[in-house]
């Protein structure tokens, strides 16, 4: 599966080109929230009932956020904005990347998709209100996606990191944890003759995985007591 993902993207084909960028943070956007029909992600069983929708004449834009091989579900807002939880996904071939529980899935498509370029932009940084300037991105340039165009990706899969934006005096973006909570927001953006014609965008905040309570865990640990004692009284 892993494999075919990294395949899929038609937006990968040109990495870590400059591109243009705003100084201000991507929050979420789209025209409408909810199914996209016909959305497989570049996979099969890829939930598309909560996705942000933006339409531009025939052109169609999608951006969603679903959980990976049986990790929890994500939730959402209804209004572009969902919860994850921080940590290794164990299927292959995390941890050695690592990959997160949760993916970003892109959907580009429409009988005018040829006559613009398309840029996605992914965040590393777990900071809040992180800059699109300081986004890793891809380049899709004007031709490339001739009618669909679509894909699950993890913020783990190592080619997402040669995007790091080339900005004159801007780091390179820092690799990516998956066990960090923080906020991470993506936009796909859709461009004519590099003036901005349509965007939808999306906010993922991962959230830490909860620590039992000191108190919990007495309370756990006198429970199994309890049952260890009842049991050798009956034996």
């Amino acid at each position: 599966m892993s494999t075919r993902i990294r395949n899929l993207g038609i937006l990968a084909c040109a990495l870590g080109v400059a591109g243009i960028a705003t100084a201000a943070p991507i929050t979420a956007t789209f025209t409408t929230f909810g199914a996209l029909p016909g959305a497989t992600f570049g996979g099969t069983g890829i939930p598309n009932n909560a996705v942000a929708i933006t339409t531009s004449g025939e052109l169609t834009l999608g951006l969603t956020a679903t959980q990976r091989f049986g990790a929890p579900a994500l939730t959402n807002n209804g209004a572009g904005v969902f919860t994850a939880q921080a940590g290794v996904s164990a299927d292959a071939p995390s941890p050695a990347d690592p990959y997160a529980l949760w993916n970003f899935g892109f959907y580009i498509a429409g009988s005018t998709a040829a006559q613009y370029s398309f840029r996605l932009f992914y965040d590393f940084d777990p900071a809040a209100d992180t800059e699109q300037a300081e986004h890793g991105r891809t380049l899709a340039p004007a031709g490339a996606v001739t009618s669909t165009s679509q894909g699950s990706w993890n913020l783990g899969m190592n080619f997402l990191e040669l995007g790091a934006p080339i900005v004159e005096d801007t780091p390179l973006v820092p690799s990516f944890d998956p066990r960090v909570a923080g906020q991470y927001s993506f936009a796909l953006v859709a461009y004519s003759s590099d003036e901005e014609l349509a965007r939808t965008a999306i906010v993922v905040n991962v959230n830490a995985v909860p620590v039992p309570e000191p108190t919990s865990l007495a309370l756990a640990g006198l429970a199994l007591a309890a049952l260890g004692l009842g049991r050798r009284r009956a034996r």
